[in-house]
């Protein structure tokens, strides 16, 4: 959504952990990506997450990346645990760490703002159950809102 309202995307993401060829996969969009490939270590100097978190807890996050088409970017923040605490968005209630990030985006179509996300980061999960960005004039809010543990 941008700050005057207007509603630039809208809807639900479906992810549904799958085995294929012997192998498990995370469905996202029309994509299967190997489990092995999002969970592996981030070996980063500046990682998204630095373990193991902990109330008060600060660091630097920077990330390179380049998108579908070609663009290029870059994100550098600090980033803060802020708490740990019982959580409840629409899948159920967690214990989450809010971890909050500052920084900027920049890109290679001239793109440059300032933002600010807070991560709601549970580990029964072991992924983030919520996440809020303000980035430049857009606002951005992802939750789970379907969970089920694996057999």
């Amino acid at each position: 959504m941008t700050t005057e309202g207007e509603v630039r995307s809208e809807g639900t993401d479906t992810r549904v952990v799958v085995s294929y060829d012997g192998v498990l996969g995370m469905t996202i969009g029309k994509d299967t990506i190997p489990i092995a490939e999002i969970a592996k270590p981030d070996d980063s100097e500046t990682p998204k997450y630095d373990w193991p978190l902990e109330i008060g807890k600060k660091w630097k996050y920077e990330n390179n990346w380049t998108s579908q088409d070609g663009t290029t970017g870059n994100q550098s923040q600090t980033a803060e645990v802020l708490s740990f605490k019982e959580e409840t968005v629409e899948a159920g209630t967690f214990m989450a760490y809010t971890i909050k990030y500052s920084g900027k985006t920049t890109n290679s179509r001239g793109y440059n703002a300032n933002e600010t996300e807070v991560w709601l980061y549970a580990p029964a999960v072991k992924n983030f159950i919520k996440l809020t960005q303000d980035q430049g004039e857009f606002h951005y809010v992802e939750e789970l809102i379907v969970y089920s543990k694996p057999k």
